[in-house]
């Protein structure tokens, strides 16, 4: 029965998108799209995108930037080319080493503990919704609401577990996009960076399946998105578009499994 006409469902949840935003990179990072001007054109290219999405998902936009970059264009598109009024918050948050034997995620963990204790529009919303910040999300709103007619119990947790390649044994959890209540964020991923290492979590996707797969099969946390969210930009280490013609048929055969093997993980 649809959340709506169901008078025991859950209250609809009001959304937070987080927009994680790395403008220059340090060397450390070893990413290939590592040009401050391409990099704040992709994040530019992004705000506009959220601005103008037509679901409650962006309704408030909380943007945490932490290499010190200069934020000036992006507050003007948040002011000028705001044409849903949506709030947009700007934080910029101090510039964090990343220790040896970890990696960038590291530090993206360490700027949403610091983003999201510092954030005022936190206080009106009951979920995040984290994104990649140079990247966009069109099926996201369609995911959201597939989950909102589907729930009976509060919703706490939506990000995409995956089995990874025939080179690579084991299990990870796709980063660029997760969503999560503000107590699920509390209890279970604030401080979790903490736990980083040089062998077993040496990654933030390592980390994140860690943390999730504790709530497989609980109601209320799903670790397979309902339908594909593919990403639309491009992928930093690579530099190469998410949605390239080699990437085609992984997408395709992801799309292809989730409604004739939705629990098979791939």
């Amino acid at each position: 029965m649809p959340a709506m006409d169901n008078p025991h469902a859950p209250a609809a949840p009001s959304y937070l998108l987080v927009m994680t935003a790395t403008i220059a990179p340090g060397p450390s990072a070893r990413v290939k799209r590592s040009s401050p001007q391409v990099r704040l054109e992709d994040y530019k290219r992004a705000l506009r995108f959220w601005l103008s999405y037509p679901h409650a998902a962006a309704e408030r936009i909380l943007f945490l930037e932490n290499s010190g970059a200069d934020l000036a264009e992006l507050r003007a598109i948040a002011e000028n080319e705001n044409r849903h009024q949506r709030e947009v918050e700007f934080l910029s948050l101090p510039v964090r080493q990343i220790p040896a034997g970890t990696n960038y995620g590291y530090a993206e963990m360490q700027m949403l503990d610091e983003g999201l204790a510092l954030s005022k529009l936190r206080l009106s919303t009951t979920h995040m919704i984290k994104v990649t910040g140079r990247l966009t999300f069109p099926a996201l709103g369609k995911a959201l609401d597939r989950i909102a007619k589907s729930q009976s119990v509060p919703f706490e947790l939506m990000i995409d577990c995956r089995k990874l390649g025939v080179f690579r044994r084991g299990y990870d959890a796709r980063v660029q996009l997760f969503v999560c209540s503000h107590n699920f964020y509390d209890r279970a991923l604030r401080g979790s960076n903490r736990e980083m290492n040089t062998t077993d979590v040496r990654l933030l996707e390592n980390l994140m399946y860690r943390k999730a797969i504790r709530f497989k099969g609980q109601p209320g946390h799903y670790l397979r998105f309902p339908c594909n969210i593919d990403a639309v930009g491009y992928f930093g280490f690579k530099d190469r578009r998410y949605d390239s013609p080699r990437t085609a048929v992984p997408r395709k055969m992801r799309a292809l499994l989730r409604v004739i093997a939705p629990d098979f993980w791939f």
